[in-house]
């Protein structure tokens, strides 16, 4: 250990922190996984100790938002290394295997959930539709009305106008891995500055004129013009991994660290005051009108369109997640890393998972808005269950990872 230690690269490690080394980043793993826990309390929609602090709890932000960067930072460290080892033709191929691959699950998560619609005694509503959680009395259809024929079922799953909503990032992620090419390339050529100048530049066109590029589903909650400025972000920060990672991790850093410890903090008192607040049984206790809260929200933390403070908000949250499970490291990784790295390993395969447990509990009597113990269970189960999945390599060689 002392001697992965000393390879700290200037950073002030202890007992207690990340052995720092050459090999794969833990602490993405375990920070993905945390998404993942996000992503089954959240899409299974029950009130249980876990919605406490999972639905815009610790700040306005979701788990999307980190999944699309997290991701861009992962595939940014592996690729530089890729490009490096075996060319950018062989990098470049690899990416649009990989979006080609996704795609393909996206199609059969859409079409196995048409299929399974059919059968009289199993029922679907909670993934072919979407119902607002703050208004329970609105349905918004995600498949085609009952008889509509296959041919045209087929043909809207295969331009991912149909499908899931808990599924639909992964949408969205089919397009970002297909043009993460070119975004490798100008990372690769020393154009970061310029790679990330156009990316604002499509952020605020879309800002104001809200483009629908790919007609797709997804386009609705993440239009792609929007959300791939936290993607290219996410990307050229794991390409440089050694200047942006290394620097957030570093305890000389201290006004960068303050800074975004700062900014969480008042991320987590605007949360922690959302008179609308879902799941959240102190949002009586509010202390901002809720008008204001709503104009407020609407202007600089809407979700579809990642208002910017949304972006500030998970940005600032990764700094501190980060420093913190760099120097805290060992407890951090003691308490939780048994469940969330193998989860954050394996998060594509979660995600997957996770739809047809929503499918499977819907089925059951046991869900409910109210009975808490019961919906606390669920989650746990199902959150175990996956993770067993997981160490097991269970379906390893169908169910891409």
């Amino acid at each position: 250990m002392s001697s992965m230690l000393s390879k700290s690269n200037g950073y002030d490690m202890s007992k207690y922190s990340y052995p720092t080394d050459d090999g794969r980043d833990l602490r993405l793993d375990f920070l993905r996984g945390l998404i993942m826990l996000v992503v089954i309390t959240v899409h299974m929609e029950y009130y249980s100790f876990f919605s406490l602090f999972v639905w815009e709890r610790i700040g306005l932000i979701s788990s999307a938002e980190g999944f699309v960067f997290l991701s861009g930072i992962v595939l940014g460290i592996v690729y530089k290394k890729r490009i490096i080892r075996d060319g950018f033709k062989s990098s470049a191929l690899k990416l649009w295997k990989r979006s080609f691959q996704l795609y393909r699950v996206n199609l059969f998560v859409i079409l196995s959930i048409a299929l399974l619609g059919l059968l009289p005694f199993v029922d679907v509503f909670e993934v072919i539709n979407w119902v607002p959680i703050t208004e329970q009395n609105k349905v918004f259809p995600l498949y085609p009305p009952s008889g509509t024929s296959w041919f045209n079922i087929v043909k809207q799953a295969l331009l991912l106008r149909i499908g899931p909503h808990q599924f639909q990032v992964i949408g969205l992620y089919v397009g970002l891995i297909a043009v993460a090419p070119l975004i490798l390339y100008c990372l690769h050529q020393q154009k970061t500055v310029w790679l990330i100048a156009t990316s604002c530049t499509l952020f605020w066109i879309n800002q104001n004129y809200h483009f629908r590029i790919t007609g797709a589903l997804f386009e609705q909650g993440f239009p792609t013009l929007t959300w791939q400025l936290l993607f290219i972000i996410g990307m050229s920060s794991g390409y440089h991994q050694e200047t942006v990672l290394g620097t957030m991790a570093k305890s000389k850093n201290k006004v960068l660290i303050i800074t975004a410890l700062c900014f969480s903090l008042a991320f987590l008192t605007l949360a922690l005051n959302n008179p609308n607040a879902v799941f959240w049984p102190l949002r009586d206790l509010a202390g901002i009108d809720e008008a204001f809260y709503h104009d407020m929200y609407m202007s600089w933390f809407q979700k579809s369109t990642l208002g910017l403070g949304r972006i500030i908000n998970n940005i600032s949250l990764f700094i501190v997640f980060y420093y913190a499970l760099t120097h805290y490291w060992v407890p951090i990784n003691k308490l939780l890393g048994w469940l969330l790295i193998p989860l954050g390993q394996a998060s594509l395969y979660v995600f997957i998972l996770h739809v047809y447990f929503i499918i499977l509990f819907s089925n059951t009597p046991f869900g409910s808005y109210d009975n808490f113990l019961v919906n606390t269970a669920i989650h746990t189960i199902t959150i175990l269950i996956i993770w067993a999945m997981v160490k097991r390599q269970f379906l390893f060689q169908f169910i891409p990872r």
